[in-house]
């Protein structure tokens, strides 16, 4: 007969994901509370996220936390969790983590399986509720009723907070005890509490110094957009106010790591991976990006970033990432016309943003993606005609790939009144763009589809009651 502990690793073994992992987060057997760490997409989008991985790091390093994972499946039947096959119902805390809108649909699934689609007064004791994650910065209210608390914005010191309020109360064995604890929570900053506190008086928690957080790869995958690749955030926001993004008007003011903390990462990681990956809005604004570019360069580190600025990126660190192998950049024009271009606080014409992809074919790198969208305010006929007069410049200097999105407009952005494109215009400028861009030379492109934008514009302004609705019910 198999011991708990021999069927354990023998599941571990048989277990294709965990099989492909190095895990860094020691897993305690025994915690005062058993939480799980739900990602409503797939394992290899989740794990590529670094803020799950955060969250995932955080609750484990408390002796009276253990945080177990569960990512969605439309097939999955088991509800179980991925280390050690508990059912979702047993955890003491299930806690979603959002990043991208049309994740709600898949987290409202999972809610009504687990039978936990109801208001959180009709769910007096555990288990706990909690939502987090990048969108919440945006919009929090979609799942709010359903929700025992909300974490909006950066969460790492709210939700550690949260935990300490917790062990204090040891268990929520009535609903008395329950409500006392949600009173004490939604006091703290960034925490919304339906029925406690208001939706309109709680701010996105924004944490201040970087350094207090390590917030980098606790799990090596194969399995992932950034396979075995050991990942480091160097800056959290951004500082250029672009009018139609969130990342600069939501997401806090400009804050890098320092450039001791993050190499102290880069020699950690570099332990088990050559591989080193930076994350940030904009990676060519970190004000130590020469320095860094250097001592990557000298521990022959194999460098990928998640993002350029156009306007600041300079030849030491593209000449980094082309010697570490790195063959493609990404550059974000958002407008092929540069009046459009500067309606949207994006000041930097055609010529300059030639004289960036030269600049790059210099250093090494091969190919260029460019970022574009369509429908944006007062675009013109002509403006989606210049998309493709300038990636046809483009294209003589270097191979282009074109990723065309749709604009959809955010709340808490300048651009947040303005209306989502008629579905008439954005499909009319989808097949003018597939006519004049198909068997171009030196040119592939992929163009976004108008429902996706659609439901991603209802829920980036959907109040608490968006599931009640029809509407609310449909497959992404």
């Amino acid at each position: 007969m198999k011991t708990a502990e021999s069927w354990v690793n023998s599941y571990f073994a048989s277990n294709p994901l965990l099989r492909s992992e190095i895990n860094l987060v020691p897993l305690k057997k025994n915690a005062q509370f058993k939480t799980v760490l739900i990602y409503p997409n797939s394992y290899h989008i989740a794990m590529s996220n670094l803020g799950f991985q955060a969250i995932y790091y955080c609750l484990n390093q408390r002796l009276d936390t253990v945080c177990e994972r569960y990512f969605y499946s439309p097939t999955d039947n088991t509800l179980q969790s991925l280390e050690y096959r508990h059912s979702l119902k047993s955890f003491d805390i299930i806690a979603f983590s959002l990043c991208y809108e049309l994740d709600y649909y898949n987290a409202h699934r999972l809610l009504k399986r687990l039978g936990l689609n109801k208001n959180r007064e009709d769910r007096p004791h555990m288990p706990l509720v909690i939502i987090g994650g990048m969108v919440n910065a945006i919009n929090f209210m979609p799942l709010s009723k359903f929700a025992d608390a909300v974490f909006v914005g950066e969460a790492e010191e709210s939700l550690l907070q949260f935990m300490d309020v917790l062990s204090r109360y040891k268990n929520l064995g009535s609903k008395d005890k329950k409500e006392s604890f949600l009173n004490e929570i939604g006091a703290i900053e960034g925490i919304f509490v339906p029925g406690i506190n208001h939706a309109n008086s709680v701010k996105p928690q924004h944490i201040r110094d970087l350094n207090k957080f390590c917030t980098a790869s606790k799990i090596l995958s194969s399995k992932t957009e950034f396979a075995n690749m050991f990942l480091i955030e160097i800056s959290r926001g951004c500082p250029h106010r672009c009018n139609f993004c969130v990342t600069g008007c939501v997401f806090g003011k400009f804050r890098s790591r320092s450039l001791e903390a993050i190499l102290k990462n880069v020699d950690f990681g570099m332990q088990y991976t050559n591989k080193i990956g930076l994350i940030g809005a904009s990676i060519s604004d970190y004000p130590d990006i020469d320095a860094l570019a250097f001592e990557l360069e000298k521990r022959k580190a194999v460098v990928s970033v998640s993002s350029l600025r156009m306007e600041t990126v300079r030849p030491e660190l593209l000449s980094l990432l082309s010697s570490s192998g790195q063959r493609t950049v990404t550059f974000a024009p958002e407008a092929g016309a540069e009046s459009l271009r500067y309606s949207l606080n994006k000041k930097i014409s055609n010529q300059a943003i030639l004289d960036k992809i030269r600049m790059a074919k210099v250093c090494g790198i091969k190919i260029v993606k460019l970022y574009f969208m369509i429908g944006l305010p007062g675009e013109k006929d002509k403006d989606v005609e210049k998309i493709i007069l300038f990636s046809a410049q483009a294209a003589r200097i270097l191979p282009i790939k074109l990723n065309i999105g749709i604009f959809i407009p955010k709340p808490k952005t300048p651009f947040e009144n303005e209306l989502l494109a008629e579905k008439e215009v954005i499909m009319a400028r989808i097949k003018f763009l597939r006519h004049n861009l198909s068997g171009k030379k030196n040119i592939a492109f992929r163009i976004s589809g108008y429902s996706e934008a659609r439901k991603e514009f209802e829920l980036s302004f959907a109040d608490e009651n968006f599931f009640d609705t029809s509407g609310g019910q449909a497959s992404p």
